[in-house]
């Protein structure tokens, strides 16, 4: 695939409706230059992930278009391993779906904390 997903290149393990578990493989390219993950990549893990519990659901029309509106980031640990992302839909309204995502280390420790808010859009008639 192109674009940032690509670049990021976090693997889907688990997609259920409402929820996605995707792992982050630790890259030297990924960290801030000693072995300590870029916290950028973890809100961008985050943001991915939660997106992709968002649009997880069978009934979203063909056509839908969506964004993260709101996000928040409470980072834990600092990482020096591989990042498993855990995204549930905490609420679904008509258009405005609310997702929390922890990230965790192989080991089960919690590294970071975040809520994504993303809004899908009805197809343009």
């Amino acid at each position: 695939g192109k674009g940032f997903g690509a670049i990021l290149g976090p693997k889907l393990e688990v997609l259920e409706e409402g929820y996605c578990r995707m792992v982050l493989p630790w890259r030297e390219d990924l960290s801030r230059g000693d072995a300590l993950i870029h916290g950028g990549v973890t809100a961008a893990l985050i943001d991915k992930a939660g997106t992709t519990a968002a649009w997880s659901y069978l009934d979203i029309p063909e056509g839908a278009r969506g964004s993260t509106v709101a996000m928040s980031v409470n980072f834990l640990e600092g990482a020096v391993s591989d990042l498993i992302a855990e995204a549930r839909t905490v609420r679904r309204g008509g258009s405005i779906v609310v997702v929390d995502v922890e990230v965790k280390n192989p080991d089960g420790v919690m590294l970071a904390k975040g809520l994504v808010t993303y809004k899908l859009s009805r197809p343009k008639n």
